[in-house]
């Protein structure tokens, strides 16, 4: 992904192989999604962003024990309201909210510090085949991407239940 990330109609294109496509997988994450009182504005989100700085973000979260605060806040930010979370305005603001933001945040978004360690669990999970969000992975062996019916998660678990 580009530094200031990519146009979003270009990156579903891409990843889905036709606006139609894109608009079939997302309608179903949105159906899901009010299923469970969230109401997804895809529309809004105009770019797919690097989210490198957002994950960086996140580590400076968990330090301070409020790591799952900004996953939220992150994600409300890009998911209902659209806005890029590889901007680093919009981080200093997603820290603020979360009241972690000190003077050496944007210090540490932009340093090096970190970065390996952040690099290679991302490419761990490409390797057990993580390539978005959301993501279950059941039993340390089954990976489950996207958005899927409750009914999918229940057959998911039978069977595991059922092979123990």
């Amino acid at each position: 992904m580009p530094s200031g990330g990519i146009n979003r109609q270009q990156y579903l294109t891409t990843k889905f192989g036709s606006a139609d496509n894109a608009r079939s997988v997302y309608q179903i994450i949105e159906d899901e999604g009010k299923k469970n009182k969230i109401y997804f504005q895809f529309n809004k989100i105009k770019l797919t962003p690097n989210s490198f700085f957002s994950h960086k973000l996140l580590a400076y979260a968990h330090n301070k024990k409020k790591q799952t605060q900004v996953l939220e806040l992150l994600f409300y930010k890009y998911f209902i309201e659209g806005e890029d979370i590889g901007s680093l305005d919009v981080l200093i603001k997603v820290s603020k909210d979360a009241d972690i933001y000190d003077e050496n945040i944007e210090k540490y978004i932009m340093s090096k510090e970190d970065n390996d360690s952040l690099f290679n669990e991302e490419k761990q999970a490409k390797n057990i085949g993580i390539n978005s969000v959301p993501c279950f992975i059941f039993n340390k062996e089954l990976v489950v991407s996207g958005a899927q019916p409750t009914k999918n998660f229940i057959q998911i678990i039978n069977s595991l239940h059922n092979n123990v």
